[in-house]
């Protein structure tokens, strides 16, 4: 008897920029079976009070997706290149990261839309390095 054909699994970012409500998020990953969200905004609360964590948590997990806050693969740098807030604890977060997302499609959320200016290409390509999956940054 054949095994059933496993779906590919990816690392995605994607940076919600002017989205204008979860909503519209969620509909648009969806359409990626993301199965795995891993928010890597150092503050979660920051910006604007409607993308706060806690409530994208909440929605994720009636979608059936996967929600982590990881403050640790934030950046604190206030430019494009990776400053984590705990540089000792990246490479153990990464590896966590990386055991649970093995058949999973992942996505990196943060809040600059344009990847070249934000710090998740660097956390992808870190995460990359550990599991093989191919990285796909949506716009």
């Amino acid at each position: 008897m054949k095994n059933p054909p496993t779906k590919q699994s990816f690392i995605l970012t994607f940076g919600y920029g002017n989205r204008s409500s979860y909503d519209s998020l969620l509909a648009y990953i969806n359409e990626f079976e993301v199965d795995f969200l891993i928010d890597v905004r150092e503050k979660p609360r920051a910006w604007s009070r409607k993308w706060y964590g806690d409530q994208l948590e909440k929605l994720c997990h009636q979608q059936g997706i996967e929600y982590l806050s990881e403050k640790t693969l934030g950046n604190i740098s206030g430019t494009s290149h990776w400053v984590s807030p705990e540089p000792e604890k990246v490479d153990q977060v990464l590896q966590d990261i990386a055991k649970k997302a093995q058949s999973k499609t992942v996505l990196l959320l943060c809040a600059e839309m344009d990847y070249h200016r934000c710090h998740r290409v660097e956390v992808a390509e870190k995460l990359q390095e550990l599991t093989h999956q191919p990285i796909n940054h949506l716009q």
